[in-house]
C-alpha cells in the first residue's frame, strides 16, 4: 500500500519517461529494435504529456492573472488532480486572489467611510486635479455656491470672475475671503487651500467655511446674553416700584389726597416698563424647540384663521408639492410666520397690497421658503439692521419681532435672509430655510 501511495504522487508522464529510456536500453542490448522504437514512443509521449501540462498551467495562470487586472477577485483555480508543486502554485494564486479581494473591500468600506465623513461636515470641501477640473464636492460645498452641483469652475462665472479665479490660483496653505451674491442674500466664504499628490499627481483641496452665518451666530449669541442680564437687571428694579406704588394707590389717604396723580403715574409707567421688558425677556428665553413632523399647508391655514392678515391685503400661497412637510417645532415655527406677516401687514400699511407665501423642496432635500410683499422697498440702510434686536424703524416697535425670528430658525437648524429688492418680482422678500 505504501508503494501504491508513493507512486500516486509521481507524475504520470515521468514514470512514462522512466520506463521509455529502460525500454530502449534493453532493447539496445538485446538488439531488438522493436523495443527501441516502443521505447522511443513512451519517451515522446512523456514529453507531449510533459509539454501539454506545462501549457494547461500556463493557461491557468494567465486566467488567474486576467481575472486580478480587472479586478475580479472571486476567480479561483481549481486544485484537483494536480500535482504536489502544480496545486502549490494554484494556491498560492488563490491565496493572493483571495487577500486581493479583502483588500478590495476594506477600501470600498473606507471609501464609504470618508464619503459618509465629507457629507456630514458642515465646512465645503471643493477637490481640483491638476487641470482645474472638479473631482469631488460634498453637500455642503453645493449648498454653500447655492448650486444643485458643481462639475465645472464656469459654473462659478454666475457670481463674477473672483470667485471661479480664486478657485484656480489660491496657492496651497493660503487662504482668502471672498464675498458674492446668491438667491439666499449675501454670502462670505473664507477659501482655503491645500495640496496633496495621489498617485503621482498633485491635488488640490479648497476647503469652504460661512463666515457670515459663524459672525451672525456669535452676534445672536452676545445680543441674548446681554439681554438677559439687562432684563434681570431691570425686572429687579422696577418691580419694586410697581408693586409699591400699587400698594400705595390702594390706600384711602392717598386715593383722596394731592399725591394720587403723581403715583398713579408712577404705577402706570413702571407697569409699562415691565411690560416693554417682558417683551425683551422672550428673546432670551426661549424654550429648545421640540421638533415634529407637520404639513405646512395646515400651519398657514390655521395662521389664515387667526386673521393676521385684513381683508384688504391678498394673502397668496403656492407650496410645492400641497403636501409639503416640515420637520421642526410647529408652534415655533407658527410664530415665524405670524411675526413675519405682521411685518408685511404693518410695510403695506392701510393701503391694498399683496403677500405672497412660496415654499418647494429642492433636489437636495432642503425646504425654502418665500415671505414677499409689494410693501415699500427696505432702504439698504435699514436692510443691513433689521434683524439686530431693539433695532426699529417704528415709533411703537420694540425692534424684537425679526431678531426673534432669526433666533427661533437658528434653534430649528435654518436660516433666514433679506433678500434684494426685485428678488422674483416682489419688493421685500425673506428667505426660510430648513435643513
Amino acid at each position: 500500500m505504501g508503494c501504491s501511495v508513493v507512486l500516486s504522487s509521481v507524475p504520470l508522464s515521468l514514470l512514462l519517461l522512466v520506463a521509455g529510456v529502460a525500454t530502449a536500453s534493453a532493447g539496445g542490448c538485446r538488439g531488438q529494435v522493436l523495443e527501441i522504437v516502443a521505447g522511443g514512443v513512451l519517451c515522446l509521449l512523456s514529453l507531449g504529456m510533459y509539454l501539454r501540462r506545462q501549457r494547461e498551467l500556463r493557461e491557468k495562470c494567465w486566467l488567474m492573472l486576467e481575472a486580478i487586472r480587472n479586478s475580479d477577485y472571486s476567480f479561483r483555480l481549481p486544485a484537483r488532480g494536480l500535482q504536489s508543486g502544480e496545486r502549490i502554485l494554484q494556491d498560492t494564486l488563490n491565496r493572493f486572489g483571495g487577500l486581493m479581494g479583502e483588500q478590495k473591500q476594506l477600501m470600498e468600506q473606507r471609501e464609504r467611510f470618508y464619503e459618509l465623513i465629507l457629507a456630514n461636515v458642515t465646512s465645503g470641501i471643493v477637490v481640483l486635479d491638476e487641470e482645474q477640473k472638479v473631482q469631488q464636492t460634498n453637500p455642503a460645498a453645493v449648498r454653500l455656491l447655492d448650486l444643485p452641483a458643481l462639475a465645472t469652475l464656469q459654473q462659478l462665472e454666475r457670481y463674477g470672475n473672483r470667485l471661479p479665479q480664486v478657485f484656480r490660483s489660491l496657492p496651497a496653505g493660503e487662504s482668502t475671503l471672498v464675498q458674492f451674491t446668491t438667491r439666499r442674500g449675501e454670502v462670505s466664504l473664507q477659501v482655503r487651500a491645500s495640496a496633496i499628490q495621489v498617485g503621482g499627481h498633485w491635488m488640490r483641496i479648497l476647503t469652504l467655511n460661512d463666515i457670515r452665518s459663524e459672525m451672525e451666530a456669535k452676534e445672536l449669541d452676545s445680543w441674548v446674553r446681554l439681554t438677559r442680564v439687562l432684563t434681570h437687571e431691570i425686572m429687579n428694579s422696577i418691580a419694586p416700584i410697581s408693586s409699591l406704588s400699587e400698594v400705595f394707590l390702594q390706600r384711602p389717604d392717598v386715593r383722596q389726597g394731592p399725591l394720587y396723580d403723581g403715583i398713579r403715574a408712577i404705577h402706570d409707567t413702571s407697569a409699562g416698563l415691565i411690560s416693554f421688558v417682558d417683551s425683551y425677556r422672550k428673546f432670551s428665553s426661549l424654550q429648545p424647540p421640540s421638533p415634529e413632523p407637520f404639513y405646512l399647508s395646515d400651519l398657514l391655514q390655521q395662521i389664515r384663521e387667526l386673521h393676521v392678515v385684513p381683508d384688504s391685503i391678498v394673502w397668496s400661497r403656492q407650496i410645492e408639492p400641497a403636501d409639503l412637510m416640515l420637520y421642526a417645532d410647529p408652534n415655533l415655527i407658527r410664530q415665524v410666520f405670524i411675526n413675519l406677516l405682521k411685518n408685511a401687514v404693518q410695510a403695506i400699511g392701510g393701503q391694498p397690497g399683496k403677500i405672497h407665501v412660496r415654499a418647494f423642496c429642492s433636489a437636495d432635500e432642503h425646504i425654502f421658503v418665500y415671505v414677499s410683499n409689494d410693501g415699500p422697498v427696505i432702504p439698504d440702510a435699514e436692510a443691513g439692521q433689521i434683524f439686530v434686536p431693539f433695532f426699529t424703524t417704528k415709533a411703537e416697535g420694540t425692534g424684537i419681532g425679526l431678531s426673534l425670528v432669526r433666533q427661533i430658525m437658528r434653534l430649528s437648524d435654518g436660516s433666514i435672509s433679506l433678500m434684494k429688492p426685485g428678488t422674483n418680482g416682489w419688493n421685500t422678500t425673506f428667505l426660510l430655510e430648513f435643513d
